[in-house]
C-alpha cells in the first residue's frame, strides 16, 4: 500500500511539473526579425570563412541605422545644411538577473546628474535588453515622460518577494525533471505591466494613467535597441530589432496588445538562462539567454554604424551636389555596464573550520550550478576584453558593481549589501540586496566619475596603454 501511495503521489508530483513546460509566446514571423550578428575578422578566420566579402547583415544594419537620418536629411532642410554632428556612443547593457539593479541606480542617477550620453544604439542581453527598452524609450528625457520612465524602470526591479520575478521550485532536484528551476510567468507579468500598463489591466486607475513605452519604443527615431539571444537549436547568437520588430502594430487596443506579446518574446528570450529559468518559446522557436555566449554584444554594430555613418555622409553630399566631405577619423565611444561584479564569490561565505558546501556535496545540481557560475564569470570578463579586438583604440567606458559587498546604503548604516545576498542562500532575486544595489549604483553615479577608460592598444600588438581611474597613467606599460 505504501509503494502504491508513493507512486500516485510521485505521479501526480510529476503531472503537475510537466504541466509547467515552456513558455510559449506568439510573435507573427518573430523568426524573420532575428538577425545574426556578424563575426569579427578573426572570428571569420577561425572558422574558415571568406575574409574579403563585406558580410551581408552588416551592411543591412548599416542601412537600418542610417534610415532615419537620411529621411531627415531629405525632409529638413535646416539640417541638411547644418554641420554634421560627430559620431554618437553605444551603450553594451550585460546580464546579472537581479545584479540589473545596479544598473539601474547608476543610469536613473546618471540622467538626475545630467551626465547620461546621448547614445545612438543600445544593446541588451539579458537583464541588459530589459533595461534597454526602457533607455530606447527615453529614460534620459528631462521631462515628465522621461520620470515616469525612470520610475517604471525602478519599479520593474524593486520586487516585494521573489515570487513577484519567478515561481521557484520548491524542491531543486525537480529542476532534472521539469528542466529548470523556476518558471518566468510571474516576470512575463510584471514586463508587460510596466511596458503597456493600458493593454495589461486596462480596468485598473495603474492602467489608465501607465505610460504604453511599447508606441514610443515603436516610433523612436534616434536610437536603435537590439536585443541579443542565443537560437537554442543552431547554438548561433542574433539579435531583434527593436523598432523594426514593433513597426507593423498600429495604434489599436488589439495591436498594441500583439506588439507586446512580441516585445515580451524577446526579452524574455534573451532572459531564459537554460535550466536556470523555463524555456522560452517564440512561435514554436526556443531561444536562451544571450549570455549563453557573450555577456554583452558589440561585434559588427560597430562596424555598421561606422558604414551608416558613410552612407549619411554620401547621401548629404548627393543631396548638396558636391562631393562629399572627409569621413571623420573619430570612432564614436563605447559605454559598458557590467550588471555585475567582475570577481567570483566564493560557493560560501567560509567561516574558519567550516568547509564550503561544493567540498562537502557532490550532488549534480550543486555541481551544475558551481560550475555554470565560474564559466559565466569568465564569459563576462572574456566578452568585454573582446571589445578590443575590434577596437584597439577609442574610449570603452566600463563600471561594473565591483565593491558592492561591503556598501552601506544610505537609507540604512545598519547593514551591508553583501550580507544581504549571503543571508538568502540559494534564492534568485533577493528584495532587499536588489534594494541595496540600486542605492549602490547611485552612489557610484553620485560620488564622482564611475567610469573607467579601458587600456587602448597602441598598434604594435605588443603594448597596452592603460589609465588609472583618475586618469593618470601607472609607471610600467602593460604588455599582451
Amino acid at each position: 500500500m505504501g509503494r502504491i501511495l508513493t507512486i500516485l503521489l510521485l505521479g501526480l508530483s510529476l503531472a503537475g511539473c510537466a504541466a509547467k513546460g515552456a513558455l510559449k509566446l506568439d510573435c507573427a514571423d518573430f523568426a524573420a526579425f532575428v538577425h545574426p550578428i556578424e563575426l569579427t575578422p578573426l572570428e571569420r578566420q577561425i572558422r574558415a570563412l571568406d575574409l574579403e566579402t563585406l558580410p551581408p547583415a552588416e551592411r543591412e544594419l548599416a542601412n537600418r541605422l542610417a534610415a532615419a537620418e537620411i529621411a531627415r536629411l531629405r525632409g529638413d532642410p535646416a539640417f541638411l545644411a547644418a554641420r554634421p554632428s560627430p559620431e554618437r556612443p553605444l551603450l553594451l547593457l550585460s546580464g546579472g538577473g537581479q545584479w540589473g539593479a545596479f544598473g539601474v541606480g547608476l543610469m536613473n542617477q546618471l540622467v538626475e546628474n545630467r551626465q547620461f550620453p546621448d547614445f545612438a544604439v543600445v544593446t541588451g542581453v539579458s537583464t541588459g535588453a530589459l533595461q534597454a527598452l526602457f533607455v530606447g524609450a527615453g529614460l534620459d528625457r528631462q521631462d515628465g515622460e522621461g520620470a515616469a520612465i525612470r520610475q517604471a524602470l525602478a519599479d520593474a526591479y524593486s520586487p516585494a518577494r521573489e515570487s513577484d520575478i519567478i515561481d521557484r521550485e520548491r524542491w531543486q532536484a525537480m529542476a532534472a525533471i521539469n528542466g529548470a528551476l523556476a518558471n518566468l510567468k510571474p516576470l512575463r507579468r510584471r514586463f508587460e505591466q510596466r511596458i503597456c500598463p493600458a493593454i495589461y489591466d486596462p480596468a485598473s486607475p495603474a492602467g489608465r494613467a501607465g505610460l504604453c513605452i511599447v508606441r514610443t519604443l515603436r516610433d523612436a527615431k534616434g536610437r536603435k535597441v537590439l536585443l541579443g539571444f542565443i537560437e537554442a537549436n543552431s547554438g548561433e547568437f542574433g539579435y531583434v530589432d527593436v523598432q523594426e520588430l514593433l513597426a507593423p502594430y498600429g495604434d489599436g487596443a488589439a495591436d498594441l496588445a500583439r506588439a507586446t506579446q512580441c516585445l515580451a518574446g524577446a526579452a524574455l528570450a534573451s532572459a531564459a538562462v537554460p535550466a536556470f529559468y523555463q524555456q522560452v518559446r517564440v512561435d514554436g522557436k526556443t531561444y536562451y539567454d544571450g549570455g549563453v555566449r557573450q555577456s554583452v554584444f558589440l561585434a559588427s554594430v560597430a562596424d555598421a554604424q561606422r558604414l551608416a555613418s558613410e552612407l549619411v555622409r554620401r547621401e548629404r553630399a548627393r543631396l548638396l551636389d558636391r562631393q562629399p566631405e572627409a569621413a571623420s577619423q573619430a570612432a564614436g565611444d563605447i559605454y559598458v555596464i557590467r550588471n555585475g561584479p567582475t570577481w567570483l564569490p566564493p560557493d560560501q561565505a567560509v567561516l574558519p573550520g567550516h568547509p564550503a558546501d561544493i567540498d562537502t556535496h557532490a550532488d549534480a545540481l550543486r555541481a551544475v550550478q558551481r560550475s555554470e557560475a565560474i564559466m559565466v564569470n569568465q564569459l563576462e570578463i572574456g566578452s568585454i576584453a573582446a571589445l578590443r579586438l575590434g577596437r584597439p583604440g577609442g574610449a570603452v567606458w566600463f563600471v561594473s558593481a565591483d565593491g558592492y559587498r561591503n556598501y552601506t546604503p544610505a537609507y540604512d548604516r545598519g547593514i551591508k549589501c553583501g550580507p544581504l545576498k549571503e543571508a538568502a542562500r540559494g534564492a534568485m532575486f533577493v528584495p532587499g540586496f536588489m534594494r541595496c544595489m540600486m542605492d549602490y549604483g547611485r552612489n557610484r553615479a553620485t560620488g564622482g566619475e564611475p567610469w573607467i577608460d579601458l587600456c587602448h592598444y597602441d598598434g604594435t600588438e605588443t603594448r597596452a596603454v592603460c589609465r588609472r581611474p583618475d586618469g593618470t597613467m601607472p609607471g610600467a606599460v602593460g604588455r599582451f
